[in-house]
């Protein structure tokens, strides 16, 4: 049986909108799984970086407050500032983080079928990652 897909009536704009043709479920579930994965290891290794850096700052702090190094913080919050601030404002803010993440995802959605699905599901990754 054939089904014919309704014309949209020029008269009626709101029907043009509702009138679409239905996914393949196939293509939203693996693009839903492959963010959903990304996701969760996404987070693992934020969370595995997050571990390097705070034990790196515990060790220079500790060899600084001995005497052994002197660590010139401003430059280094500068050097760090100038490398991740993502709208050019000179500050890090939650502005610069949206837009990483929101890079990020972008290019990893890039020729996905449903970037949306994949998107989705890496923010629910991430969070319960």
């Amino acid at each position: 049986m054939v089904t014919q897909t309704p014309k949209p009536d020029d008269k009626k704009p709101a029907t043009a909108a509702v009138l679409t043709q239905p996914a393949n479920v196939s293509e939203i579930s693996f693009a839903t799984l492959l963010g959903l994965c990304s996701g969760y290891a996404a987070k693992k290794f934020a969370k595995g970086a997050g571990f390097v850096i705070g034990a790196s700052f515990l060790a220079l702090q500790g060899l600084a407050m001995t005497g052994v190094i002197t660590i010139d913080w401003k430059r280094i919050e500068g050097e760090v500032t100038k490398r991740l601030d993502a709208d050019g404002d000179g500050k890090l803010t939650t502005n610069d983080i949206k837009a990483v993440g929101l890079r990020l995802v972008h290019n990893l959605s890039k020729d996905l079928p449903s970037a949306g699905g994949f998107s989705a599901a890496f923010f629910i990754g991430f969070r319960y990652g």
